[in-house]
């Protein structure tokens, strides 16, 4: 909340809160009173490319800083913080309207929202000019959108100040028909060093409330603005609470994060455990498939030993019985020569070995 302007740090002088605190944003730059800090600052933004040679010469705040509104519009905010819009009615030559925004963190479709937003203020001009006998579009003019960003939005790049054009073919400050309008996104965690002094010195005012002696008035103005001494008791105390739930925010934040940080860390853990379970499942798949091919191979082998021994029994067995069929042939052949040649049955059991009922059978 508080940063300090020299190295005294005993007196409450030099002490500050930051202009980017809600309660400080809104007295900096909407106090009617001090509408030379605002004014100085759109003019040095409006002299950095693209905007050239554009000069505010006339200023008016549509909603000055008053602490009970502002009191109110917080408190009933969540933490107590807003996000905070300054609006400025900015009137030169071609009628351009400013806003000035300060977003304290990063939001999703931040350029989508601020298109939109440009686009409201853009058509709230519309028939605006009191003269009956003029269109009604004649009265729109184009509105410069201002978005000062806590956290880095633009992740692609280191640039501190861009410019985006809701339509970029229509819009010149050199011409009548100026278009929709026009947005400047500044990041204060980007490199500034590029920048123009006045910007450069602006950028370091918002990150730490400290200006060089030798800035410009309005800026030294600025600064001395944000002092502790010159906020009121209810203002330091609002302040004050900004901050705390500012930090209370940040902190149930940081503990989401942490807590989806553990969330994907346990579920990794997770999904690392049941590839480990299909891996195991896998080489046990993978064993019983060769206990399997194992089996496999000796089955095969004993049904081929079997059916090679059982070939070499029938051919044996083959051969036995061919020899046992021949000789029985010839005795046969025997029996009946000799019944032929009259011999009897004795003499021919005898001599062939056939019993005397086989060798009956013959005549």
């Amino acid at each position: 909340m508080y940063n300090r302007m020299s190295k005294d740090t005993k007196t409450e002088k030099n002490k500050v809160i930051l202009p980017t605190n809600d309660l400080n944003f809104k007295r900096v730059f909407a106090s009617p009173d001090h509408i030379n800090i605002s004014r100085g600052f759109l003019q040095d933004l409006a002299a950095y490319d693209p905007l050239g040679k554009l000069q505010i010469t006339e200023l008016s705040i549509e909603t000055p800083y008053n602490f009970q509104e502002v009191n109110q519009l917080i408190a009933e905010h969540e933490y107590g913080i807003l996000l905070t819009e300054v609006d400025y009615a900015c009137y030169d030559e071609n009628g351009i309207r400013f806003v000035l925004e300060m977003q304290k963190r990063d939001l999703s479709y931040l350029e989508e929202r601020m298109t939109y937003n440009v686009g409201q203020k853009f058509a709230q001009h519309y028939a605006s000019d009191p003269d009956p006998r003029k269109s009604k579009y004649v009265s729109l003019r184009p509105v410069v959108a201002i978005v000062i960003l806590e956290d880095n939005h633009f992740k692609e790049d280191d640039i501190a100040i861009r410019f985006l054009r809701p339509h970029d073919a229509r819009f010149d400050v050199y011409k009548k028909n100026l278009g929709l309008g026009l947005e400047i996104y500044i990041e204060l965690n980007k490199d500034a060093s590029k920048l123009p002094e006045k910007l450069q010195l602006w950028i370091q005012y918002f990150k730490t409330g400290i200006v060089p002696e030798e800035a410009p008035s309005y800026l030294q103005e600025a600064a001395k603005m944000i002092e502790i001494t010159s906020l009121t008791k209810e203002e330091r105390e609002f302040a004050d609470r900004i901050e705390r739930g500012k930090e209370t925010r940040l902190l149930e934040e940081y503990t989401t994060i942490q807590q989806e940080k553990e969330a994907v860390k346990q579920q990794k853990q997770a999904i690392m455990h049941e590839k480990e379970t299909v891996e195991q499942q896998k080489h046990a798949i993978k064993q019983q498939k060769e206990t399997m091919e194992q089996q496999k191979a000796e089955l095969e082998a004993t049904i081929a030993n079997a059916l090679h021994d059982g070939h070499e029994k029938g051919i044996l067995t083959g051969k036995l019985e061919g020899k046992s069929e021949g000789k029985l042939e010839t005795k046969l052949e025997i029996a009946r020569a000799s019944l032929a040649s009259g011999l009897d049955i004795q003499t021919i059991a005898l001599i062939t070995g056939l019993d005397a009922k086989t060798i009956e059978n013959l005549k």
